[in-house]
């Protein structure tokens, strides 16, 4: 009777054994199945955020090559606004020395012409008109300063296409992300001088005091 109980014991133990060793395995199973999908999840997430960050370089470069394209346009720009300011000034100064020069001879002749006093008056208005309008709307420097502004978005570009000066060495994101960089400040510098040539002239002397 004794002995039954002991090995009745005995098979009870291996049998609790068994049962443990069982679960044991089947739970570190599980914790490895678990552990296994999480760390595919995990990957998983690691390779879309990857993807994502590549597509977000890849539409930057795209987006800065497409203003690169844009920048002969934007040079083109300039130089026809700089050409029109330039001639619109030049006709204006022309009208000026010819209106003078023709002001004084028409002074001197006005003894041998009587009653043509009037083509002196005139030409008198014609000059001041014409230095008025210059001095007020600024021809020569809008002119100056566009083309100005011209030349250096093209000699930058030129740099960044030969890959000289401070594009010396970079890769091809960093020369148009530094391109874009430059030709944004001398865009943003061109629009602040055209804002201070658009003020009054009153305004303009005391801004900087200001």
């Amino acid at each position: 009777m004794a002995r039954q109980i002991i090995q009745i014991c005995f098979l009870s133990f291996i049998a609790s054994l068994v049962t443990y060793i069982g679960i044991r395995q089947w739970v570190r199973k599980i914790s490895l199945e678990s552990r296994l999908a999480l760390e595919k999840d995990v990957d998983r997430i690691r390779e879309d955020i990857r993807w994502l960050e590549a597509s977000n370089v890849v539409e930057a470069t795209v987006h800065q090559q497409l203003y690169k394209a844009d920048i002969a346009a934007i040079v083109a720009q300039y130089q026809s606004e700089s050409e029109k300011y330039r001639k619109i000034h030049n006709r204006l100064q022309s009208l000026i020395i010819i209106g003078s020069l023709s002001t004084t001879t028409a002074a001197a002749l006005e003894a041998a012409l009587p009653g043509h006093r009037w083509i002196t008056v005139i030409l008198s208005f014609l000059v001041g008109l014409a230095a008025g309008f210059m001095g007020y709307f600024k021809f020569r420097e809008r002119s100056f300063y566009l083309q100005q502004t011209s030349d250096a978005i093209e000699q930058e570009a030129n740099a960044m296409i030969l890959r000289v000066g401070d594009y010396k060495g970079l890769d091809t994101p960093g020369a148009l992300t530094l391109l874009v960089e430059r030709v944004e400040s001398f865009r943003n510098e061109q629009r602040r001088r055209q804002q201070q040539l658009d003020q009054p002239v009153d305004e303009r002397a005391v801004g900087p005091s200001e």
